[in-house]
């Protein structure tokens, strides 16, 4: 072994909670092709393209090969426990292994590059919901569209999540994990034995997409249209089985339902986990980013109700309100499902569409964006240094809710604004530079990956569709990494890239 060797550390034992993650994609996989070909065979649908079964068991069967293959590579180099820093390794990897591995169901299924099966399925993982498919209703048989909604559901809740909820025996490892996958600015375990914490917010996650399934099939959706969108929406993930998104059922009493789904699942599931440990419905309410989030989405919904009630003039002000209900839902919650033309907004409409899209949703949540805690927080401090300007006597203290926020922690949310924005702007330079776009049009691509957030504004400009398929493979390998970036929030895979992370 060479010095240089010596100097490195031996990571290989991390590779096994991705191997056991992408076995389990693997099994998600062959579950998805058999169920949807069982469903043609039982309800056949003239709508829907039939086949797709082989190509998910083919897909399948690579990923519980190369699952096996890393485990193989990690035996005798597995700790008892796993240090922060292999933690941060092995998500990192589970993310990508993950992602190639649901990609090979869009390759081998729908004939798509690797670029674009890559691409939709890190889409999918990380609950962004933007895709590269433009005739989704004549292209994705039923096991291709229940893997494409079932990958936003393993997603939604964290595969990493999931794995310390499944594989348990990681040990002490699990918490590592379980903080590396977890967003917001405090995200940490809620008892100290993480696997069961993991389960129980898994069986809560379960629980609200059954009822949401329940609900949509109730309100006059067909059964496997509802489950793909139950799976889709409490992940606020955004695929959906039609090309017009929600828009093409055009039921309102469904749009009610998603409306309502989506904001439950961009509340922080540790707010759930409290109520039902005892705390009761009230320590929700209690709750002082909740309070902010319910406080925004009334006022933005108001607002957009009042700007568009022209666009929508039916129903006294209900269609209007409808509608806006709907699309502030969608974008707080990052979902990205549509049932306006955002592109016919005015521009005060417009212009709040766009912050909220900055904002997101509760951290904890399955939402993406900044989070309503980090805003509170980036607000409160730089209040509290306005104040300190001219009056540095007085001690400033950043209070969320009745808590003292830590120094360390608001640090790590300036840096994480910091990095958001660097982020943003170097994307916007090098989508325009690779693919020749107009500025606005590179600047919502970009905003959609790092916020996980779905349809792109701007497209227009440049003459695309509402989809990412007209970018080249390099413009679309880079906006994985974003999306990536921006689910695990910067820090996770930034820290890879620091020389002396790599050295004992």
């Amino acid at each position: 072994m060479t010095r240089q060797h010596r100097r490195l550390r031996d990571f290989r034992g991390a590779l096994r909670p991705v191997g056991a993650v992408m076995i389990g994609v693997g099994v998600a996989i062959a579950a998805s092709g058999a169920v949807g070909f069982a469903w043609d065979l039982v309800a056949p649908s003239a709508r829907i393209p039939v086949g797709g079964l082989w190509p998910c068991l083919f897909a399948a069967l690579a990923s519980v090969v190369l699952g096996a293959a890393c485990m193989a590579a990690s035996r005798g180099h597995v700790r008892e426990t796993m240090s922060r820093r292999e933690a941060l390794v092995s998500v990192a990897a589970i993310w990508l292994g993950a992602g190639l591995c649901g990609a090979l169901p869009f390759v081998f299924g729908a004939r798509m590059s690797l670029a674009d099966g890559l691409f939709e399925s890190i889409s999918g993982l990380t609950t962004t919901g933007a895709t590269v498919i433009t005739d989704i209703e004549t292209r994705l048989s039923r096991p291709l569209l229940l893997w494409r909604s079932m990958s936003q559901w393993l997603g939604g809740m964290g595969i990493v999540v999931l794995f310390v909820a499944v594989f348990p025996s990681v040990g002490a490892g699990a918490k590592h994990l379980y903080r590396g996958e977890a967003p917001g600015a405090q995200a940490e375990g809620f008892r100290p034995r993480i696997a069961e914490t993991s389960l129980a917010l898994w069986r809560l996650y379960a629980l609200f997409t059954l009822v949401e399934i329940a609900l949509l099939w109730v309100a006059g959706m067909d059964l496997f249209e509802a489950l793909c969108h139950g799976l889709t929406t409490l992940s606020t993930g955004g695929f959906s089985t039609r090309d017009a998104s929600v828009a093409g059922f055009a039921m309102p009493a469904v749009e009610w339902i998603i409306a309502t789904f989506m904001l439950l699942g961009s509340i922080n599931y540790g707010l759930y986990y409290f109520a039902l440990r005892g705390r009761g419905l009230r320590s929700i309410g209690r709750d002082p980013e909740f309070r902010t989030f319910v406080g925004l989405v009334l006022l933005s919904t108001s607002l957009l109700t009042l700007l568009n009630i022209e666009l929508h003039p039916g129903g006294y002000g209900l269609d209007s309100l409808r509608f806006a209900y709907f699309q502030v839902a969608t974008t707080v919650s990052s979902t990205g499902y549509g049932t306006d033309d955002t592109s016919t907004f005015g521009a005060a409409a417009f212009t709040l569409v766009l912050a909220l899209m900055f904002v997101g949703g509760m951290s904890g949540s399955t939402a993406g964006g900044i989070k309503v805690e980090r805003i509170v927080l980036m607000a409160k401090q730089t209040f509290a240094q306005v104040r300190r300007s001219f009056d540095p006597s007085v001690v400033q203290v950043v209070r969320m809710g009745r808590s003292v926020v830590a120094k360390p922690i608001l640090a790590d949310v300036m840096s994480f604004f910091v990095i958001y924005i660097a982020c943003l702007g170097v994307g916007v330079l090098f989508v325009c530079t690779v693919d020749g776009v107009p500025i606005p049009t590179a600047f919502g691509a970009m905003l959609t990956c790092l916020s996980n957030m779905g349809p792109a504004p701007f497209h227009e400009l440049a003459g695309f569709a509402d989809n990412f398929a007209p970018y080249s493979p390099v413009s679309k390998t880079f906006f994985v990494v974003a999306m990536l970036l921006g689910r695990l929030e910067f820090f996770t895979l930034f820290a890879l890239l620091v020389p002396g992370f790599w050295r004992r």
